[in-house]
């Protein structure tokens, strides 16, 4: 459906900066606005193309626009930014949105639902909760180094000697400072207890989700990465492929092909959803390692594959398999199977 006016929205955390654009391409408007302002504006505006820069509540606000008759689109920042003309500030690049989303070619962000910003919430917040546990395990073996107390790697090595360094009396280790290692050691336990917690709710959630559940049965994809995958990909619907979803998360290999020779370069590791791409190919990775005999045509396809290519290329276009296969089940609601070997041997 094409529309009389596209909308341009800057967003920020108070400041709604907006661009009003004719379907002759004439700015109309181009002022500040309020939050509240904002969403009395979208309420009063006749039915339009609203579009935003993918930023921190994008969603949100793109819901909002929806609710109130407009077609909302949330345009990635790396496409807004060539439309960008002179220097850098809000209303320059309210317009530069506008004039993105006018373009045919430029690809949108999927739009999140509510439930989908929940998982992806609750799965961000356990990987923050990871990640302070590493900062913390980090912190206390360098600070015991530095007092000849060396510590093996992994968790359960600093778990289980922590305890025997603090009740040494013999070692160099100042007695002022055990305390406050002691209360460290309480926080790791902490952080670990708390992170168990969410694990199990996740796998729960996943258990009772019917699409997440059902992304479960693809190779070296489990709970965690069944709940990224659906809150990435959501209803499948902003992707007109599978291959386009692989794309979007950085799993296909770029080019870098002119006068119609074909070069491909490999991936980047700068673009794509690079945390969701690092747990789906871990998760390929177990499985590549932990595959004795190949059971389905499938296996048989990657086994022929860790031979010529080796197991972490392997890892990788398992992972690139899983996503386009992921995309096929959620978009035609179908459900995973396996074709075991000796039926296609037969």
């Amino acid at each position: 459906m094409s529309y009389s006016t596209t909308v341009g929205v800057d967003l920020a955390k108070n400041v709604i900066q907006i661009s009003v654009v004719s379907d002759r391409g004439k700015e109309l408007c181009n002022r500040s606005l309020t939050r509240k302002k904002f969403a009395e504006f979208l309420g009063k505006q006749g039915p339009s193309l609203v579009a935003f820069e993918a930023c921190a509540s994008a969603h949100y606000w793109a819901r909002a626009a929806k609710r109130h008759g407009h077609e909302a689109r949330i345009i990635p920042a790396k496409a807004v930014a060539p439309f960008r003309q002179g220097q850098k500030t809000d209303s320059n690049d309210a317009l530069a949105v506008a004039e993105a989303a006018r373009r045919p070619n430029i690809k949108d962000a999927p739009m999140k639902t509510v439930e989908q910003q929940g998982l992806q919430s609750i799965q961000r917040s356990r990987y923050l909760l990871i990640q302070e546990c590493i900062a913390l395990s980090n912190h206390m073996r360098g600070i015991l180094l530095e007092f000849g107390v060396t510590i093996p790697q992994g968790f359960a090595s600093l778990l289980r000697t922590l305890p025997e360094v603090l009740e040494d009396g013999d070692n160099d280790l100042p007695d002022l400072y055990r305390p406050t290692l002691h209360r460290l050691y309480g926080r790791m336990l902490e952080l670990r207890i708390d992170i168990e917690a969410m694990t199990r709710e996740i796998d729960s959630l996943v258990k009772q989700h019917p699409v997440c559940s059902k992304l479960t049965a693809l190779e070296g994809v489990g709970p965690i990465g069944a709940l990224s995958l659906y809150a990435a990909l959501g209803s499948g619907t902003a992707f007109t492929k599978g291959r386009e979803f692989a794309a979007y998360l950085g799993l296909t290999p770029r080019q870098h092909s002119s006068g119609g020779k074909t070069n491909i370069v490999g991936l980047s590791k700068k673009i794509g959803n690079r945390r969701l791409r690092s747990i789906l190919i871990q998760g390929a990775l177990a499985y590549v390692y932990r595959m004795k005999e190949p059971r389905t045509s499938k296996d048989r396809w990657l086994l022929d594959l860790i031979e010529r290519a080796g197991p972490r290329r392997a890892a990788v276009a398992l992972a690139n398999k899983n996503v386009r296969t992921a995309w096929a089940l959620v978009t035609q609601g179908t459900e995973y199977q396996r074709r075991e070997q000796q039926a296609m041997a037969a």
